[in-house]
């Protein structure tokens, strides 16, 4: 894992590894941990863990004040699952409380396509087909940044997949979502919904990526409130990991069968 933004200079350009071998891996500002950051007081004592089970990777955030998150970039889509949490530009949280679909998505997940939630695959919520209802996503705010004007964001974001499947959202008024905070870039993310994968949001088909990133957060809505520790989450081969201001590539090294 090499972290390629952070808060210490001491940890520039640092890789960590960590052996499947030893089941978990912690990281966090305590001494405790495996891989200890050290003089960051924003960190959770641990701030988050990495764990080998039967021979597949998983993370699990376990951060309660500055939570962990999973940074979309060109080659990242990640299907929007009931509860789930958006940071946009760092300056905005929106809170998915309803979820909808056409039939029951089942795409497999893969690095460029994440299922954050595994284990909420069989709660997808399908429209009943005698209603001809379309699948609906809904989100609200639940944080605005002090240094944006929380009266220039969407106080509800509504979409309908009915006649229209792909969905911009940013700052400029061509974009269907518009949400007018200086953080956020005139062309930030889209939303896109298809039977097979569901509802997903991704940052691709675009010249260059937004200023300041689109997250995913590891915690459920719920998670965040009970201050609970996320699911086990899938880790896949270049995925972006991002906490407070650190950001870290995760690079799996496969091994051969003789090897294992």
């Amino acid at each position: 894992m090499n972290f390629e933004a952070v808060d210490t200079e001491e940890i520039k350009n640092l890789a960590i590894t960590f052996d499947g071998s030893l089941g978990v891996f912690k990281i966090g500002e305590g001494d405790a941990n495996h891989y200890q950051i050290p003089n960051d007081k924003k960190l959770w004592e641990s701030q988050l863990m990495i764990v080998c089970k039967n021979g597949r990777y998983y993370i699990r955030d376990l951060g309660i004040v500055h939570t962990s998150r999973i940074k979309i970039d060109k080659n990242t889509e990640i299907q929007i699952q009931q509860d789930m949490l958006v940071d946009l530009g760092k300056v905005v949280h929106y809170h998915f409380d309803k979820v909808t679909h056409r039939q029951k998505p089942n795409f497999p997940p893969s690095p460029n396509f994440q299922i954050l939630y595994p284990s909420a695959t069989g709660n997808y919520i399908i429209e009943e087909e005698d209603t001809n209802e379309p699948p609906v996503l809904r989100a609200r705010p639940t944080w605005v940044s002090s240094d944006e004007n929380k009266d220039q964001i969407q106080k509800e974001i509504i979409l309908e997949a009915l006649n229209q499947q792909q969905f911009t959202i940013g700052r400029s008024m061509k974009r269907e979502v518009q949400i007018k905070l200086k953080a956020v870039s005139a062309d930030h993310c889209q939303i896109g919904y298809s039977n097979d994968k569901g509802w997903s949001i991704s940052e691709k088909n675009k010249d260059k990526l937004s200023s300041n990133g689109t997250f995913v957060f590891m915690k459920s809505h719920n998670q965040m409130i009970e201050h609970e520790p996320s699911d086990l989450i899938p880790l896949h081969d270049g995925m972006v990991i991002s906490f407070i201001n650190y950001e870290i590539r995760v690079n799996l090294e496969k091994k051969d069968a003789s090897v294992i």
